[in-house]
């Protein structure tokens, strides 16, 4: 599967990681990646996973050829 990644994550991570798992849940992948990346743990963990255009929850289970996305909160004026 692959995973994008947006905003500070994409720069504390990297903007695409390809994942092999036959099947695993957004709260798995988000808790993988906090454990990988202790810097990004906290924006992940308000960061919102999308997959296609649909906003998607961490027990939604992600098949290998699917494609996920987070996206970090985002602040403006």
């Amino acid at each position: 599967m692959r995973i994008r990644l947006y905003g500070r994550l994409g720069d504390v991570i990297g903007r695409e990681i390809e994942l092999a798992a036959a099947e695993v849940t957004v709260g798995d992948i988000r808790r993988s990646l906090a454990a990988s990346h202790a810097a990004a743990a906290a924006t992940l963990g308000r960061s919102r996973a999308f997959i296609g255009d649909c906003f998607v929850t961490d027990d939604r289970t992600v098949g290998d050829a699917e494609s996920i996305e987070f996206l970090p909160p985002v602040s403006g004026g």
